[in-house]
């Protein structure tokens, strides 16, 4: 494997998403200096002291300036959609990574940190430990999984000695440094105000976002190229979600639990209500899946033992994700 220098000029694409903002705290507090593409914001990450490069993630000459004198690169860009059908997950999820790959080589680049998701791998079966041994979800029903799985391929099998690449896989992220706020920001809010008026079924395994940039991190020295590393925290239900919540201060937890039967009835409606207001649904057909066959045993053993990946309690994750966004006013 490539040996590091202590510091080093690394480039962060989706650098103003939720993992980006705190990965790039982190790069910056170990003293390296950090490049970050920009499409259109530079919210939450404005005052770090970055370089900031302005383009497009498919663009080729955008992706060289920002690879450019660079030894690492993570790439963090995605379309994380709730939709089953979504074009701009093949356009970012995937064509991305074949841009990037690209200009990397050419700015020789040393190492690539690829972020895919828990989504690139088939969930069923369900009563089977979910590893990185599971198939990838190639033909997965939604785009947003399609479009991760043929992401990470990609990425794997274009691993080299003159090109590292090193994949993970995180579950669902949730904690500070929320700045846009992100999707799921967006539901711990919404349940903290009590505007999520019921409860439904099933639930997911969460993660803390420092403890995923954290074995990111690590891996640029510790991971192995060609390799796919799982960061999961541990599976908890909407309910106990929302009761945390409600301990933590916020709005007390819905009453109404709906069944997904009932459920998958109403997101009829509420992606109708989208469509027309051209906003965000508070919940498809495509997330009633994800929450009903959320995987309750996923293993980070693997990342545990070469990344250092040791995920903190749920309950801390979420009582420091309320302070910040109290903090910072969101609620």
């Amino acid at each position: 494997m490539t040996e590091f220098p202590v510091t080093m000029k690394i480039a962060v694409t989706g650098a103003s998403g939720h993992v980006g903002a705190n990965l790039c705290r982190m790069l910056i507090d170990q003293g390296h200096e950090v490049k970050a593409l920009i499409h259109n914001s530079t919210k939450g990450i404005e005052d770090l002291g970055l370089e900031f490069v302005y383009g497009e993630i498919n663009s080729e000459a955008d992706l060289r300036k920002l690879c450019s004198g660079c030894e690492v690169v993570f790439h963090l860009a995605a379309c994380i959609s709730i939709r089953k059908n979504d074009k701009k997950c093949r356009i970012i999820n995937t064509d991305s990574c074949i841009t990037l790959l690209k200009a990397a080589k050419i700015e020789r680049v040393r190492k690539i940190i690829h972020f895919s998701s828990i989504h690139a791998y088939e969930q069923e079966p369900l009563d089977i430990e979910l590893d990185e041994t599971r198939s990838l979800a190639l033909e997965g029903g939604a785009s947003y999984e399609r479009s991760k799985a043929m992401g990470q391929k990609i990425m794997t099998e274009a691993s080299s000695p003159q090109l590292e690449v090193v994949v993970l896989n995180p579950t669902a992220i949730l904690g500070p440094n929320d700045f846009q706020p992100s999707l799921l920001g967006n539901a711990v809010i919404r349940f903290f105000k009590g505007q999520n008026p019921s409860l439904l079924p099933g639930g997911y395994n969460w993660v803390d976002v420092r403890d995923v940039c954290s074995a990111a991190i690590n891996a640029i020295e510790l991971g192995v190229p060609g390799e796919s590393y799982l960061l999961g925290g541990s599976w908890q239900s909407l309910k106990t979600m929302a009761a945390t919540i409600e301990n933590l201060g916020g709005h007390k937890a819905p009453w109404l639990y709906l069944p997904m039967s009932i459920a998958y009835l109403g997101a009829i409606f509420l992606n109708l209500h989208a469509t027309i207001t051209k906003s965000i649904p508070l919940y498809t057909a495509m997330s009633l899946e994800t929450l009903k066959h959320g995987h309750k045993n996923i293993s980070s053993r693997k990342a545990s033992k070469a990344l250092a990946f040791h995920p903190r309690p749920f309950e801390e994750t979420m009582a420091d994700a309320i302070t910040w966004f109290k903090e910072n006013k969101y609620i």
